[in-house]
């Protein structure tokens, strides 16, 4: 069956695979971005974290394609395409991960070293660097593979729509994966597939797991 791909449509392919995996990691640091701080600020406030935590976990529990019609609908009202769009929708599926795992670290973080860093009068500077994202950092890692894991899965989808009669999409594997799917070419669709399986394990082999042995070694807490 792979033989059967022409040089063209491999290049298309290589293209795919640059612009989805710059999206993904567009998504996941868009994602850590904002959900650092916010969740750093969740876990280590109890009395904000019981109100706010509850919330975010009802909006966390709506699954993320429910809210891609709407998005959708939206890019086709304001004229726009999946380029960036695509983005966006990724990071529905992303973000709540890193969110939940930072709070989790924040209110791991022991309470003795943070009256320590008040103690020796610690700037904002020294108590993220020295205290915050060391304390933080293993649960940040896991977040990160989770919300990888979960922008790849989305790329299927939030690369190629179908918006009443018009079709949405962009330069991407997730969009030739669903186009070779609704035009019959198996050929493609096999050398995508395994194409975004060895983009993920590489990344899990190469980045993740070396981030997870730094964690293990060098941030982490015991008693």
């Amino acid at each position: 069956m792979l033989s059967t791909v022409t040089w063209p449509e491999l290049r298309l392919l290589l293209e795919g695979a640059v612009a989805t995996f710059l999206r993904v990691n567009a998504s996941l640091l868009i994602s850590a971005a904002w959900t650092i701080p916010v969740g750093v600020a969740i876990g280590l406030n109890p009395r904000l974290a019981r109100i706010v935590q509850p919330l975010a976990q009802v909006l966390a529990s709506v699954p993320a394609t429910a809210f891609f019609p709407i998005l959708l609908i939206g890019l086709v009202k304001i004229g726009g395409g999946l380029g960036i769009g695509s983005i966006a929708l990724m990071l529905l599926g992303t973000q709540w991960y890193i969110l939940f795992n930072v709070i989790a670290g924040a209110m791991s973080i022991p309470s003795d070293l943070r009256e320590v860093s008040e103690l020796f009068h610690f700037t904002r500077w020294q108590r993220w660097t020295k205290l915050i994202l060391p304390g933080i950092f293993p649960y940040l890692i896991t977040g990160m593979v989770t919300a990888s894991g979960g922008a790849w899965n989305a790329s299927v989808m939030a690369e190629y729509s179908h918006v009443k009669d018009r079709t949405l999409e962009t330069i991407g594997l997730g969009a030739q994966i669903d186009a070779a799917t609704d035009s019959g070419k198996f050929a493609l669709l096999l050398l995508a597939t395994i194409m975004i399986s060895v983009m993920v394990v590489t990344m899990n082999r190469l980045v993740w797991r070396r981030l997870y042995r730094l964690a293990e070694t060098r941030f982490k807490l015991e008693g």
